[in-house]
């Protein structure tokens, strides 16, 4: 008697994994949706992240913008003040009558310029440090909104 049975044929899925094909079919579309959701999920949180990134940028990039306007304009005020004063100065030198009260008018003129100038780089570098505060709170806020995720 001879076994009819073929070497070489591959057994069924069902009885080599104990399980039946429309189960598996069904596992791996299970498996693929979840997948997907979760792609999905991450892109989502991706593209908010790149929003909000992009969001304290333009806020950075506008804050820098006016606070290089407030310096500009207050370097130019700084500028007229000196400029009006310099020309203030000459008008009272010509009305000069000796050399002893040109040499007080100039040490006067020349304390005074010290003192302007002391008051107008405190004022700049207080005006220096709130714009940088200024720009740099978009990104602190970004940073902070986004380990406050994290956690």
């Amino acid at each position: 008697m001879s076994d009819t049975r073929d070497p070489f044929a591959m057994p069924n899925a069902q009885s080599m994994m104990g399980m039946d094909p429309n189960q598996m079919t069904e596992t791996f579309r299970a498996m693929t949706q979840k997948s997907m959701e979760q792609s999905k999920e991450a892109y989502g949180r991706m593209k908010s992240a790149a929003d909000e990134a992009t969001r304290a940028l333009e806020s950075t990039m506008e804050n820098a913008h006016q606070g290089s306007l407030q310096l500009s304009k207050k370097a130019i005020e700084a500028m007229r003040t000196n400029a009006e004063l310099g020309f203030q100065h000459l008008d009272k030198m010509m009305s000069a009558k000796s050399f002893a009260e040109v040499i007080e008018m100039q040490t006067a003129y020349v304390r005074k310029q010290v003192e302007m100038a002391t008051d107008q780089a405190k004022e700049m570098q207080t005006l220096t440090q709130s714009v940088a505060q200024d720009m740099l709170k978009p990104g602190r806020e970004a940073f902070q909104k986004a380990t406050n995720k994290a956690v």
